[in-house]
């Protein structure tokens, strides 16, 4: 069982090209707003709950990330791509949840592995539309 979510999380690390090991950054980091932060630990939470079989963990910080998503900065863009993406969102962060509380570990893991695809597909589009952001906040 075990062995079975340590290689869906190494395969959709490589399939996404996300770093398996922790490497310093080259580059300087760039400046996290708080909200971003906030997800980035409910989903480090989320791994953790998984790794541990801590499903009262995974659960609450699934509807924590739900949560921030509806908060009103989140939602940067006006564009019918990026509600896409979060209701997307939303749905893998209510799968997680809801597997969590079935102590099914491996939707839960599947789930997981969904979100984390919606937000490197939804901050890969952000970064092409940050002209667009940017005249946003301007105004």
């Amino acid at each position: 069982m075990n062995r079975i979510i340590i290689c869906t999380l190494v395969v959709a690390a490589v399939a996404f090209g996300l770093p398996i090991h922790a490497d310093p950054p080259s580059a300087p980091a760039t400046q996290l707003s708080p909200l971003m932060r906030m997800k980035l630990e409910k989903s480090k939470s989320i791994l953790e709950g998984l790794t541990m079989e801590d499903y009262e963990k995974v659960a609450s910080n699934a509807r924590g990330m739900r949560l921030l998503s509806m908060e009103a900065g989140w939602n940067v863009l006006q564009t019918k791509e990026y509600a896409s993406q979060s209701r997307d969102f939303r749905r893998s962060a209510d799968l997680i949840a809801e597997a969590a509380q079935d102590k099914d570990i491996n939707r839960a893991t599947l789930g997981y592995v969904a979100m984390t695809v919606r937000c490197v597909e939804c901050h890969s589009y952000m970064r092409k539309h940050r002209i667009e952001l940017m005249s946003l906040q301007t105004e």
